[in-house]
């Protein structure tokens, strides 16, 4: 199961997505990025009252930078990773499906604020020779072209 955390994480990085359609109105836009605004608020809040950026889904093993990374989220992944800063180089190399959070990125579509991602991770101290469960270094997971 998803924490409180999670579950605000999954619903902001839903929100981000919504606002990326290019069919909305100015009003759904300005009322889309009220919702994203609040819901950033509460995700500080959270972690402000003690909920774990290291707590990790049942199923899915994966934290909230995996779902952060997954969804192309760079202003929660600056939060998260600021958060975790000269603490653990576990969690960012902490794996889910055996995946890392570096795996994920690299496998992006450019669109999606990969090289930024993909950037933010290693300097933070995403290390780039691990293998996933397929022996695949992050570069292998690189789209061609």
């Amino acid at each position: 199961g998803h924490t409180p955390l999670h579950c605000a994480v999954l619903a902001h990085n839903a929100l981000l997505q919504e606002q990326s359609c290019k069919t909305l109105t100015e009003e759904q836009q300005k009322d889309l990025q009220h919702q994203t605004k609040d819901l950033e608020s509460c995700i500080h809040l959270l972690v402000q009252t003690g909920a774990s950026i290291y707590s990790r889904d049942v199923k899915s093993n994966k934290t909230v930078l995996h779902y952060t990374v997954q969804d192309g989220n760079i202003s929660l992944l600056r939060y998260f990773l600021e958060l975790n800063a000269f603490k653990s180089k576990d969690f960012v190399n902490n794996k889910a499906h055996g995946n890392t959070a570096l795996h994920m990125a690299v496998a992006l579509p450019r669109d999606k604020n990969q090289k930024e991602i993909v950037q933010l991770l290693l300097d933070h101290g995403a290390d780039p020779s691990i293998r996933n469960l397929d022996n695949d270094q992050p570069i292998h997971m690189a789209p061609s072209g």
